[in-house]
């Protein structure tokens, strides 16, 4: 008998709704996936034509947070098995609303960075009053997140240091550790242009990633005479810093740099097109904090596009990756790693060979054979 799977994301992740349904259909599952009337419209492109197979359970604009989760309690107690339950954290109003949503069913929580869960909070920030309380709400948050955590059956985490946290922290209760993702694009080989073309991945805003450091690197290539090299910033401005960062690219444009950038959220048709024409996905970060053991959206976006990437030191949770990355540990030396690439164009050819071998440890089949043994199987074995 097909085992009804649940899938629940109600605020940011798209992505992730459509990798988690698409598994478990794979493995013949009825699969009902909830979440609101606005992600419905940004992951419906992920399904193209396979919306259909799929049970959607939506939240309407007009119907509050509280009310919505009574109903997904209550279907889920009549109709669902086992539940992956996407982001949690959440404003303390909703927040309440999870840590009384208690439906009768397997429940598993899909952990980007599981640290937050044992201890790790928010840093108070004094910048301003707005900051100030921002991160105090973050905090209530956390704490009332913290209690509900307790009440799932388990948890699944992406790579095996975060796997190894959860362990050392005391966690007693099912620990699923396979990837989140997937390589969901065809493979192409490697052909070098006139130009490199550079991408970065993720919004821009002022504490994820230290885009004046990368804009530095490349402003210093460019005046020391190397005219051959592209860069995209494929993400939108969040907050003010991030718009500063957009005057910023168009000075430079205006010197004679070819950046290229978005002002608005980036359709997936377009992150697919920028993503398989880039030759190599750079990662500024500059708050490893932020992640922890969790994957960064560079990271994902390699795995799932088979491309080669540059990534700040301890940042690469995925040892299946080694081969097609270079790290560093300060943003400056990008300039060193990117002068040898330019210099020596068979060393990137060698990475993105290597991307592509290393793609088929993600394959869609080899994860869904995973998601069948070791979550499935473990989850629904006892009910």
């Amino acid at each position: 008998m097909s085992p009804n799977i649940g899938v629940m994301e109600l605020h940011a992740n798209v992505e992730d709704i459509y990798i988690q349904a698409s598994l478990a259909k794979h493995c013949d599952a009825k699969v009902t996936i909830f979440t609101t009337e606005l992600l419905y419209e940004k992951v419906l492109p992920f399904f193209e034509e396979d919306k259909e197979d799929y049970n959607w359970f939506i939240q309407p604009k007009e119907e509050s947070f509280g009310r919505f989760l009574k109903r997904v309690e209550k279907h889920c107690t009549d109709e669902i098995d086992l539940l992956f339950v996407n982001t949690l954290i959440a404003l303390p109003h909703h927040q309440l609303s999870y840590y009384l949503f208690r439906p009768n069913c397997k429940i598993v929580h899909v952990v980007g960075r599981i640290e937050r869960f044992f201890g790790e909070w928010h840093p108070i920030r004094y910048s301003s009053i707005r900051q100030f309380a921002l991160s105090v709400l973050a905090n209530a948050s956390q704490c009332i997140a913290n209690r509900t955590f307790e009440h799932f059956d388990g948890i699944w985490v992406e790579n095996k240091d975060a796997y190894n946290y959860a362990v050392s922290a005391g966690y007693k209760k099912k620990i699923f550790s396979l990837p989140y993702h997937y390589t969901r694009k065809k493979v192409q080989r490697y052909e070098y242009s006139d130009k490199l073309k550079f991408i970065t991945i993720g919004t821009l805003c002022r504490y994820r990633r230290d885009y004046d450091g990368l804009l530095d690197v490349f402003e210093k290539l460019f005046d020391s005479g190397r005219k051959d090299i592209t860069l995209t910033l494929l993400g939108a401005p969040v907050d003010r810093k991030g718009f500063q960062t957009i005057d910023r690219c168009r000075k430079l444009i205006e010197k004679g740099l070819d950046i290229h950038y978005y002002t608005e959220y980036v359709p997936e048709e377009v992150v697919n097109k920028e993503i398989l024409s880039a030759d190599i996905i750079i990662n500024p970060n500059n708050d490893l904090s932020l992640y922890s053991t969790g994957t960064f959206g560079a990271v994902v976006k390699a795995i799932q596009f088979a491309k080669p990437g540059i990534y700040p030191m301890k940042s690469l949770h995925h040892e299946e990756l080694i081969s097609s990355s270079l790290l560093y540990s300060k943003i400056e030396e990008l300039l060193g790693i990117i002068e040898n690439l330019l210099s020596n164009p068979e060393n990137l050819k060698e990475l993105s060979e290597n991307a592509a071998l290393n793609s088929q440890k993600f394959s869609f089949e080899t994860v869904a054979s995973k998601f069948q043994e070791s979550v499935l199987q473990r989850c629904l074995i006892d009910s």
